[in-house]
């Protein structure tokens, strides 16, 4: 009778798995270290020793802090009106205007925030974003502050303050009330 592989994306599953009873099968993701040795002294058609391990992520880099400058440097506050929390797993979002003309070229120096809620219930986050949901900064923890996150980044475009309350059923107090949230942007003109 002729041997059978199935594919190990297919033992991996299950059923497929369960029938099988495969012990030494390691479903996890690895990777394979591509340097095989065989031990001294081995006999012809000894298998080769494999380093199999669990892959670690990468960490992300950090933010690159913007390079200092000598020329001008300006800034601008912009201040919106938070929306009310009425619903768990819904974005409720607060847009901030470019409110001030600023010069083409201009760049992110830094950026402080403040926001308010009446309460922060269980499963209440935060986070800042420039231009859209793409590069945001978490502010869950902290109501207020300022960050270099954004450091670089084209200070024409708008801020969002995105929040949200996970989980499941209803706000247990009723809707949470937003207040006045505000984002100020320091930014090097260039030339």
């Amino acid at each position: 009778m002729a041997e059978r592989r199935l594919p190990a994306a297919l033992l991996c599953s299950g059923p497929i798995l369960s029938a099988l009873l495969l012990p030494a099968l390691a479903c996890a993701q690895t990777y394979v270290d591509r340097n095989l040795s065989v031990a001294p002294g081995a006999r012809d058609g000894s298998r080769p020793i494999v380093i199999i391990g669990p892959v670690q992520p990468s960490t992300p880099p950090a933010p690159v802090p913007a390079a200092p400058t000598t020329g001008p440097v300006g800034s601008y506050a912009s201040d919106a009106a938070g929306p009310d929390i009425r619903a768990k797993n819904a974005d409720y979002i607060t847009q901030f205007r470019v409110i001030e003309r600023i010069p083409p070229g201009s760049t992110i120096r830094d950026v402080a925030w403040r926001y308010g809620v009446a309460s922060k219930p269980a499963g209440f986050e935060a986070v800042l974003c420039w231009q859209n949901a793409d590069t945001c900064w978490s502010v869950t923890e902290a109501s207020s502050g300022n960050t270099s996150f954004f450091n670089g980044k084209d200070a024409t475009r708008p801020f969002l303050l995105y929040y949200r309350v996970k989980g499941g059923g209803h706000l247990p107090q009723g809707p949470v009330k937003g207040d006045m949230n505000q984002v100020i942007v320091t930014f090097d003109v260039p030339g």
